[in-house]
């Protein structure tokens, strides 16, 4: 979805140690998983594709294009996707550029603001992040910014990225085959490693986010320590969103329904996140080494019938307190 880059940052003037780490660039011109069409081809970024961009850019278009695009994507359970506006039209391949744009935009502010609400999770659960990122004066052939924008259209051009600490390690989906995991004999060692990504899963879980994209490719274990972090937190659902949609749907209405009680639904659901990485490592480790592991899971009902017993529990002591005529 997004091009990564290992970056060394020398600092001789303090002689420091070169600080190790990953640049992730929310770039609409590459990603094949971002700008992949039906039958696993790729909508190759082209002269034409930027030209065609620019233009619809520098015409006015974008802001309302825009506008819509984000009121569709609250308004649906699905959102459209950007290969929904290309064709062979110069039209469409300005939309299909414009749509990727707001996609890697929503990306970089989506994957921000989960590393700003997991800031004590940092350096544990899910790695540091070090810095923001803009490029500026990114456009055609010339790598300038095309002349006559509207105003505040410059920003259409801009690439934003993030600085993460650097885990040097392995993916958690290679165990079984990568060199710098535990052993094959040391079945221990490798349970506790998938239990602790599926608690840092729920950790995550517990503090209002919801992973969309959680498997056990976005998990790397540190060679060093043989701890994991949880990676890619570009496509996530915030409790409190989640929350503002829901009420702007009618839900609330409901007199039944509850908050608290939906987003821990929701959480169990299909997008089950400690479970979307203990269960396929599960499986793999079963399959390929005859190894059973045993691995806990959050229980999510116990959680939400909590909420309810604490909630009931509450009113009841306010109907206590509540002064009688």
């Amino acid at each position: 979805m997004s091009p990564v880059l290992p970056v060394t940052i020398q600092d001789r003037a303090h002689h420091r140690p070169p600080l190790h780490c990953v640049l992730k660039l929310y770039d609409r011109r590459f990603g094949t998983s971002l700008r992949s069409l039906h039958s696993r081809k790729v909508a190759a970024h082209t002269q034409a594709c930027e030209a065609a961009f620019q233009d619809f850019v520098r015409r006015g278009m974008m802001a309302e294009f825009l506008r819509q695009l984000k009121q569709a994507n609250e308004a649906d359970d699905i959102a459209p996707s950007p290969r929904n506006f290309l064709d062979n039209t110069t039209e469409g391949r300005a939309k299909y550029e414009a749509a990727l744009w707001y996609e890697s935009n929503e990306h970089f502010r989506c994957e921000t603001q989960a590393y700003q609400r997991l800031g004590n999770l940092q350096g544990k659960a899910i790695p540091r992040m070090l810095a923001h990122i803009r490029l500026l004066a990114v456009g055609g052939e010339s790598n300038s910014l095309p002349t006559d924008l509207p105003p505040g259209a410059a920003s259409c051009f801009e690439i934003r990225g993030i600085l993460l600490e650097f885990i040097d390690g392995y993916s958690l989906q290679d165990m079984t085959t990568s060199p710098l995991a535990p052993p094959s004999n040391n079945p221990r060692k490798r349970q506790h490693i998938i239990q602790s990504a599926v608690d840092f899963a729920h950790e995550i879980n517990r503090r209002g986010i919801i992973m969309e994209d959680c498997a056990p490719r976005n998990v790397v274990v540190d060679k060093r320590t043989q701890t994991p972090r949880v990676l890619d937190l570009a496509q996530c659902h915030f409790r409190d969103e989640l929350v503002r949609l829901w009420r702007e749907w009618g839900w609330h209405e409901d007199e039944e329904w509850d908050p608290d009680v939906e987003y821990w639904e929701h959480v169990q659901g299909a997008d089950n996140n400690p479970e979307a990485i203990g269960v396929p490592m599960v499986h793999r480790m079963k399959k390929e080494t005859g190894v059973a592991l045993d691995i806990r899971y959050p229980d999510c009902r116990g959680i939400i019938a909590g909420i309810k017993r604490g909630k009931a529990e509450a009113e009841s002591k306010r109907a206590m307190l509540k002064p009688t005529r």
